[in-house]
């Protein structure tokens, strides 16, 4: 186990590409991340996390090009995702047909989100690749608030904690969007009714 800065974002980058799965403060609640690109990340991220593997993950991302190729982004999407992204946001799209199943879980559908926080903005920019990225605790258990919480959680089950503490500890809003329907799944700083304006 090992102790980053927000400013070592090289480091950072560094672990993700080889597959390594760290700690680090958002704008929410510390997110626990790990590269998007193999199953066998996923299957680590499950067994650390102690989740029920049929549950899926949200993709954290920079920008929507790093999914607008396995995901549909409608006009309304796009609307949605300028209003109020970065920040506490998850939005569940429509999977393109050729996603990797461990992505979508053959539910047709992955949700994103784009965090409001310059240092995974950064790492995400450098990686120019999603991450899996759940909140920082073992299942049914409270996500760690900072550094210290993510240790006593997960101490040698992962392999970096970047220090830090997460701002508002409110987990983000979670919609999903089936067309131009708009479901919300989980309120949190963001409304229902401040969505629907957009539409």
């Amino acid at each position: 186990m090992i102790f980053l800065n927000q400013n070592q974002i090289d480091e950072v980058v560094k672990l993700f590409n080889e597959g390594k799965i760290i700690a680090f403060p958002t704008e929410t609640v510390f997110g626990l991340g790990v590269l998007s690109t193999k199953k066998e990340y996923f299957d680590e991220l499950v067994r650390v996390k102690k989740r029920d593997p049929s549950k899926p993950f949200t993709l954290m991302i920079s920008s929507l090009n790093q999914v607008e190729d396995i995901l549909f982004v409608s006009p309304l999407a796009k609307r949605i995702i300028n209003k109020f992204s970065p920040g506490p946001l998850t939005i569940i799209l429509k999977a393109k047909e050729h996603i990797p199943s461990y992505l979508d879980l053959n539910s047709g559908f992955v949700g994103i989100r784009i965090p409001d926080s310059k240092f995974i903005l950064s790492v995400l920019d450098k990686l120019n690749k999603p991450l899996l990225v759940p909140s920082a605790n073992p299942s049914n258990l409270e996500p760690a608030k900072n550094d210290k919480e993510a240790y006593d959680y997960f101490k040698d089950e992962i392999t970096a904690i970047v220090k830090g503490e997460s701002k508002s500890n409110v987990p983000s809003t979670v919609i999903k969007l089936d067309g131009e329907n708009i479901t919300m799944l989980r309120e949190g700083s963001i409304k229902l009714s401040q969505i629907l304006e957009v539409k």
